[in-house]
């Protein structure tokens, strides 16, 4: 087996919808040899394939702690790229291949990713214009990532538990001179959040709203959304700690509410995550708390290593 182009795959569990878990092992498991589960369930779940490392150690440890016990483990049995995986998503068929061919085409990539939209959102809709482009963040799901790349800018932040975790280690990616590389060929339709639509009337007028103010952060308004106080507690501190670790390469984590700064994150996610909130007390706890938490963090802030180039 050639390791330099051979993949595995990482998912991390949590309370896992065991139907929708069976099918997304059952697709990958014709496109890889070997997939690594990391389960933060407090309960043991039974996968007994020949394909599958199963972990656990019986508790939520977050998406950060369990993405970096996959990539050390498959590092140990010698792949040297591992795509990391949602439990509820199912990659296309071929995808997996589409990435071999790119690690021994390219040079310098420290992740491949495909195109991401959640087809619940009409503002969500994948690019057709360019086959393949260089971008600064994706998401972890589906994502490929070099062992050696995550191995050299600081592997995963576990303190981040969940939340602007992807955007922190892309940051960091980059700045220690890796590309990242999305295959605008593969869609991966990703669901984003518990989210009702609304009337197509309603998604209609939301989406022209947004498209004549140039802001995207209106159309979110042609759905109804589950506000989980749990998140916006970690959004908020994580927030506030990521820039605080990344002080020195400017800001970081804006880019997933339509916004520039932190000002913009208020108006943009803090105050529609209360407008919108079912439980308003509890959202508004969560939302001081994370405050709060991120304020008193104290990071050792992120440096480029010697030798190596800002990119």
């Amino acid at each position: 087996m050639n390791m330099n182009n051979e993949i595995a795959v990482g998912i991390v569990l949590y309370q896992p919808d065991m139907t929708r878990l069976k099918q997304c092992i059952v697709n990958l498991e014709k496109q890889v040899d070997k997939i690594y589960v990391f389960d933060n369930s407090e309960k043991k779940i039974n996968l007994t394939d020949e394909q599958i490392v199963y972990m656990t150690e019986g508790e939520n440890r977050g998406i950060s702690y369990a993405l970096n016990r996959i990539i050390e483990k498959a590092q140990i049995d010698g792949f040297e790229w591992v795509v990391t995986m949602d439990q509820d998503s199912i990659i296309p068929d071929g995808m997996i291949d589409g990435f071999k061919k790119c690690i021994t085409s390219h040079s310098g990539l420290g992740i491949i990713c495909p195109q991401v939209i959640d087809k619940r959102r009409v503002y969500s809709v994948a690019e057709k214009n360019k086959k393949e482009v260089y971008i600064d963040f994706c998401i972890t799901s589906a994502s490929c990532t070099s062992v050696e790349a995550w191995k050299k800018c600081g592997k995963f932040d576990e303190w981040l538990f969940i939340d602007l975790v992807d955007n922190e280690f892309c940051k960091r990616i980059r700045l220690s001179g890796y590309k990242i590389l999305r295959l605008n060929e593969w869609v991966l339709d990703q669901e984003f959040g518990k989210i009702i639509p609304k009337s197509e009337r309603k998604q209609k007028f939301w989406l022209a709203v947004s498209k004549l103010l140039h802001n995207q952060n209106f159309a979110k308004f042609s759905y109804k959304k589950f506000v989980s106080p749990l998140r916006v507690y970690y959004t908020n501190r994580n927030i506030i700690y990521a820039n605080k670790k990344m002080k020195k390469y400017g800001r970081i984590g804006y880019e997933n509410y339509n916004c520039k700064g932190y000002f913009g994150f208020i108006i943009s996610f803090m105050i529609p995550s209360i407008l919108r909130a079912q439980n308003k007390i509890a959202v508004i706890k969560a939302t001081f708390d994370g405050i709060v938490d991120g304020a008193k963090s104290n990071p050792e802030q992120w440096t480029v290593k010697s030798g190596e180039k800002y990119a």
